[in-house]
């Protein structure tokens, strides 16, 4: 194991990957995986984001270190965030957000990336820890969140329930529903490789309309439910 191949740095919510640019990724990999299992007491059951920061990685390579993580220690990780939005409040916000809708809304999660022609549909809200790529849909009676790169279909509150969300770390959905709202995409691509910078944003309706916004605490407070108007109005 090659020490100083990776550096772990902290915050309460989230994990700084500082990787060395020369070691072969192979290598990385394992000093990684070694580096975690050595830690794992001290990290125990956490729940947290992570960024990796010192070379460029494709989408697999960071999903590749991050199973390496999880593999080896009782790490959860909840997110991927870009390493430009490192900020304890944004980490903060990625995974209490998620975590509210599996514990306050009795959701669910769904590990791993939506491919096209699959179909994730659910009666509970859902967290969707991975991507859902073009050609593949989300359907919840509830709330959805996606932690990664949405480029298929969402449709939240098929129930007809107007006061769900989408949301996600990089929405850019052919076509997005809430209730009896739709909106497509005006540039739909039948391939498309998913390298967004991270940029969090929520669809939800207001004053009978589907608006997306960035992603915040004021977003999600402001939601209209059935038989409330909101707070505001505009976009």
């Amino acid at each position: 194991m090659n020490r100083n191949s990776v550096i772990i740095k902290s915050n309460p919510y989230g994990l700084i990957l500082l990787l060395d640019p020369d070691v072969p990724f192979e290598d990385l990999v394992r000093d990684v995986g070694e580096k975690f299992r050595q830690g794992d007491k001290f990290f125990k059951n956490a729940q947290m984001a992570l960024t990796f920061r010192g070379r460029v990685l494709t989408r697999a390579q960071e999903r590749e270190l991050a199973d390496a993580i999880t593999e080896h220690s009782r790490i959860r990780i909840v997110c991927l965030v870009d390493e430009q939005k490192e900020e304890e409040e944004f980490y903060k916000e990625a995974v209490t957000r998620a975590l509210e809708v599996h514990e306050e809304e009795n959701g669910q999660f769904y590990r791993g990336t939506l491919r096209s022609g699959q179909v994730l549909e659910t009666d509970r809200s859902v967290v969707v820890l991975g991507d859902v790529n073009p050609g593949a849909q989300v359907i919840s009676r509830g709330n959805v969140v996606i932690l990664g790169c949405c480029m298929g279909d969402v449709y939240a509150g098929a129930s007809g329930n107007s006061g769900c969300f989408a949301a996600a770390l990089v929405m850019k959905p052919r076509q997005v529903r809430i209730g009896d709202k739709t909106a497509r995409s005006a540039i739909t691509k039948k391939t498309d490789t998913g390298e967004y910078a991270v940029d969090p944003k929520i669809v939800f309706i207001r004053d009978g309309h589907l608006v997306m916004e960035p992603l915040s605490g004021k977003s999600f407070s402001e939601r209209e439910t059935p038989g409330e108007k909101p707070g505001s109005s505009g976009s």
